[in-house]
Formats: structure tokens, C-alpha cells, sequence
């Protein structure tokens, strides 16, 4: 008797076959269609990518018709973004989108936030973009929202180093 091997794909990886095979479509197609190079998908069914960046996912979720937090998501997941609607989708979105551009410019500026900074200046942009109203407009304030905060923490602590 052969055993098989358990299922261990993450999720995000089970939930862009399930759509690929209900939208035929293969590796190849949804790579183009999403506008990566033709073997990004393939290569992420592979294995080469274990966690795509977030503007991969979201290229990927737009052509599935569904959200980056529902394809990256489990079933709990996406069980209560269905049970609370558009609006709920597109503030874990647009929260995810916040977060994963603060992790990259932090990397990129090397520079380290405790988790409490971290939590909070994620907090506040998210504040000021859900105030903000419209998608596409507070997608493109994250960046400089981000570098706005990250220079005022830094004088913060330059003034309180002086105290």
C-alpha cells in the first residue's frame, strides 16, 4: 500500500488552483493575463515562490475575480468576508496593501520599528486613507504617507535622544 503525501500547499497556493480550474485557466494565460512574465504562475504552482509579493497577488486576484485577501485567505477567511460584504473585502485589502508597503520601505530605508510603532503608523495611514474615500486615490498615498511617518518618528527620537 502506497501512502500519499498530505496535502501541505498553503493556502493562498490550493486557492489559485481551485480558480484557475473553475476560470480554465492554465499557468500560462493567468500569468499574461495578470501581466507577469508567462512562467510566474507555473513557477509559484512549482514551489519556486513560497509567498509572492502583494502586487502579485493582487495582479492575480483581479484576473480570479476575487480579492488578494480571499486568495491569500483560508476558509474561515473567507467565510466572514463573505458574511460582511464588499466593504469589509476592501478594508482587509487596502489594510494588507498598508501593511506589506510599510514592511518594504522600512527594508528598503533599513530602518527598524518596534512592533507598537509599527501597529500604530500602519493604524494611522489606514485612518487617513479610509477618510480619504476613494481606492485608487488612497492606493497611490500609502508610499508618501509612509515616508511622512517614518520622518517624523525619526526626528521624535532624534528630540527625545536630545532630552
Amino acid at each position: 500500500m502506497t501512502k500519499t503525501k498530505p496535502n501541505t500547499a498553503p493556502n493562498w497556493l490550493r486557492n489559485l488552483r481551485l480558480l484557475m480550474e473553475q476560470r480554465n485557466l492554465n499557468p500560462r494565460s493567468l500569468s499574461l493575463k495578470a501581466g507577469m512574465n508567462a512562467t510566474a504562475v507555473r513557477d509559484m504552482l512549482d514551489g519556486r515562490s513560497r509567498f509572492p509579493r502583494y502586487d502579485t497577488i493582487q495582479a492575480l486576484a483581479e484576473v480570479l475575480g476575487t480579492t488578494p485577501a480571499l486568495l491569500m485567505g483560508d476558509n474561515e477567511a473567507a467565510l466572514e468576508v463573505s458574511n460582511k460584504g464588499d466593504g469589509f473585502a476592501h478594508d482587509l485589502d487596502l489594510l494588507t496593501e498598508i501593511i506589506t508597503r510599510l514592511q518594504e520601505i522600512t527594508e528598503e530605508l533599513n530602518r527598524k520599528l518596534d512592533p507598537r510603532d509599527f501597529a500604530a503608523m500602519a493604524t494611522s495611514i489606514y485612518r487617513r486613507l479610509q477618510d480619504s474615500g476613494e481606492r485608487k486615490k488612497s492606493i497611490s498615498q500609502i508610499r508618501p504617507q509612509i515616508h511622512d511617518l517614518l520622518d517624523y518618528e525619526m526626528l521624535r527620537q532624534k528630540r527625545a535622544k536630545r532630552s
